[in-house]
Formats: structure tokens, sequence, C-alpha cells
């Protein structure tokens, strides 16, 4: 839980330097979630913490930095003011966390070391479903579309597994999630999309701070390394686009050599222009104020109409609902948010901005907490699931993996989440009995 206590003791010390109520509340929220985050990460999996601190950055922390160095220095303004913006995004980040944390789960203390010497006889499969996992994550562009959709989270497999074997036996195994991470990051330079490539990167550190336990020393010096890749990434991916996209250049390693040698130099990585550039992009704050201010013109609130499309497009197939809404259609965003893009952008309204949309001021609470709760629910599923094998908590990383993030459209959640859920719930019954064990058999 959140230490009220130091709260609001930050907040007195914060207001004598940004003179803000607001800005102060929403930093000093920020740090102490980040320490939290930090201090408790040696006991558990801080997956709830890690998807809290997501939010806080997106709907806090960078707004504040933003209203912070002023409309004059930052790319993509908010259109509220502050306390007009702060007055929705505090209380819904509150309604959010309420949601998240509702149900009481054990999910995140797995016991690995409990059940190493039964679970030893699935080493070899682990391996082999790393690998095919892999290999079908190559198929993934050759499928019509929803094939492909199974195919690929069938292929997130891999991490599910390579992870698994790394809790089993650190020292010997590590070299299987270090090929999962490998091959997701080359996948991403080639295509010049990083996002996926990141947050598996920081599930592993999730997993591996709990594992390894290290001290805080290591977590701060891993942290530091994490956000210097991020920017790096940040700094290279516009010219990269460019050259392969537009400029004709081979997707390649060779290219994204090149251009990383030429971006590779403290002054790019650190500069002011790549620095907001990753503001901005971890900014879901300006589209969510975006829509407030577009909903507030013109008042053509929706009730739940297109939770409902959502719903539709998520859930049903296309020849019961011809005429749903298409995966990166950006019909919605473009009619609510207040800008228009084009179908090759990708932008999502978010959470917030949905509940505004549909009631205003209260929707934005109430859809935050009940993103929460659904998240929390799920957390009480993969608890069931884990009592067949501890191993099934790392199942939360391949069926949240979207769902989780600020910027993610709400029909792209409920597509995962039940899609995910169906097909992750089949495996785990058709592999009860290969995965299913109890200390005392272990004993035997």
């Amino acid at each position: 839980m959140i230490n009220i206590k130091y709260l609001f003791l930050l907040f007195f010390l914060l207001i004598i330097v940004s003179q803000d109520l607001y800005i102060s509340f929403s930093l000093a929220l920020f740090i102490v979630i980040l320490i939290r985050f930090f201090t408790i990460s040696n006991n558990g999996l801080v997956f709830r913490e890690f998807v809290l601190l997501l939010y806080v950055i997106n709907y806090l922390l960078s707004p504040s930095i933003s209203f912070l160095l002023g409309e004059k220095i930052t790319a993509y303004n908010l259109k509220l003011s502050p306390q007009a913006y702060f007055n929705l995004a505090i209380p819904g980040i509150v309604f959010f966390y309420l949601g998240l944390f509702s149900i009481n789960t054990n999910l995140f203390s797995p016991n690995f070391s409990a059940v190493n010497i039964a679970a030893i006889i699935n080493e070899e499969l682990l391996k082999k479903v790393t690998i095919l996992a892999i290999l079908s994550s190559l198929l993934t562009s050759f499928l019509p579309g929803d094939l492909a959709f199974v195919v690929y989270l069938i292929s997130l497999l891999q991490y599910v597994s390579a992870f698994s074997l790394f809790a089993l036996n650190p020292k010997k195994n590590k070299v299987w999630p270090a090929i999962t991470l490998l091959f997701v990051l080359y996948k991403s330079f080639l295509v010049g999309m990083y996002h996926d490539a990141v947050m598996w990167v920081l599930f592993f550190g999730i997993i591996f701070i709990y594992i390894i336990k290290p001290t805080l020393k290591v977590k701060l010096i891993g942290t530091f390394f994490v956000v210097v890749v991020v920017l790096f990434i940040q700094s290279i991916k516009q010219s990269y686009r460019e050259e392969v996209w537009y400029g004709g250049k081979q997707a390649s390693l060779a290219t994204v050599s090149g251009v990383g040698y030429s971006k590779a130099s403290a002054d790019i990585i650190l500069g002011e222009e790549n620095l907001l550039g990753s503001l901005t992009r971890s900014n879901q704050a300006w589209i969510f104020s975006s829509t407030v201010d577009n909903m507030d013109r013109n008042k053509d609130f929706q009730g739940l109409t297109v939770v409902y499309k959502y719903i539709e497009a998520s859930l049903l197939p296309r020849f019961l609902a011809p005429d749903k809404i298409k995966s990166g259609d950006k019909e919605i965003f473009n009619t609510f948010s207040g800008h228009t893009i084009n179908a090759g952008t990708s932008m999502g309204l978010g959470i917030f901005a949905d509940g505004y949309i549909a009631y205003g001021a209260i929707g934005v609470y109430i859809f935050g907490f009940a993103l929460g709760l659904i998240f929390a629910l799920t957390f009480k599923l993969l608890e069931g699931w884990t009592k067949i094998s501890p191993f099934y908590v790392l199942l939360i990383f391949p069926l949240l993996n979207y769902a989780v993030r600020p910027d993610c459209e709400l029909q792209t959640t409920i597509n995962h989440l039940s899609k995910g859920i169906m097909l992750y719930g089949l495996i785990v019954w058709y592999t009860k009995k290969r995965f299913s064990f109890t200390i005392e058999n272990s004993a035997q």
C-alpha cells in the first residue's frame, strides 16, 4: 500500500519548488510509488506496482513536467489548465489504484524453489516450447487475421517457458531468456517498432529481481541502463524509419548499426530534442486532455455506445458483425480526440479518454476503477491456475502485455484479455496432468 505519511511529506516539500498544489502532489505520488517499487521488488513480483507506475508516469509525471517546462518548449501541449487536467487525472489514478488492489491475492509471491525437484522433469519440455514458440512467431505475417492472432498469442509462450527455465535454475538456464530477449530486440530493430522489446525487457527485470534479489545499487544501475537504452532507441527511431520505410534501404542490422553509429553520442541521446521526444512518447495526457477539450466543446457524450463497439469488434466474428470496427481503425480516435491521424500512425485514446467520452468526469473515475478491477479479477484467475503449477503465474505477462499499456486502445485490451484467457486457459487445462504436481509427489 502507498505510504500516506511519506506522500504528504514529499508533497509539502515539492510545493516549495513547483509552487503548484497539483503538480507537487503528482510528483510526490510518483516518487512514493517508485520507491515502493524498488523496496519491495525482492519480495514479490511487482507487476501491480509496475502497472501503476506506468499509468502515473503517463498521466501524472509527464504532464507535470510538461506544465513546468511550458508551452514554448514541449511539442504536444495539453489543452487544459493544470487545475482542470489534474482534477480529472489524480482522482482517475486513485480509482484505478483502488480497482487494481481491490482483491487480495497471493499470486505475486510464487515459491519457485519449492517445486524445483518436481518441475525438473519438465525442463526439456520447456526448452521445446521456447523453440517452437519462437518459430511460430515467424509465421504470423503469413496467416489470416484471426488465425494470426492466435498464433501470435502462442508465440508469446516463448517468454513464459524461457522465464520458467530461468526460475528453475538461473545459472544453468540464463541463456534461454537471453535468446528470447535478443530475438525480440532483433525483430524490433528491423521493423523499427520497439515497444514490445522494451516491455519484455522490463518484464524479465521484474522476474530477475525477484529470483536473484540484487542489492538496491544493482537495481539502480540496471534502471539507469534501461533508461539509456530507451533514450538511444528514441534517438535512432525516426531516422531508421525514414531510411527503411521511405528511403528504400533494406531493413537489416547493418542499417541499424549505421543509423546508431551516427546517433550514438551523448549530445544526441541526452540532447534536448531527444529528451523532449521521450517525454512526449510517455505522455498519454496530451491525448486525454485533447479529448476532454473536444468533448467539452461538442457535448457529444456517448454513454456506453463506443464500449459496445469495442466489445463487438473484440468478441464477435466478422460474419456475425460485418460492420464492426477493424483493428487499427482510427475512426473513433479521429472522431473524439480532436486530432486526425492516418491508419499508419499508432495512437490510442486510453482508458481515461474513453471514460470521458462516455460520461464526462464521472466516466474517468468509473472507467479507471473498472480497468483496475478487471486486472484484479485477472490476477485472481491466474492464482487459481498456479494451484496446478506455480509457473503459470508467468502467463500474466503475455496475457496483459498490451492491456496494461496506458496508450492501449480499450478494444485491444478486451481483445487480448478475452482471447488470451480462452487460449491460455485451454492450455492450462490440457497440460494439467503433465504439469500438475504436489510437494508430496516431488519427495517420492
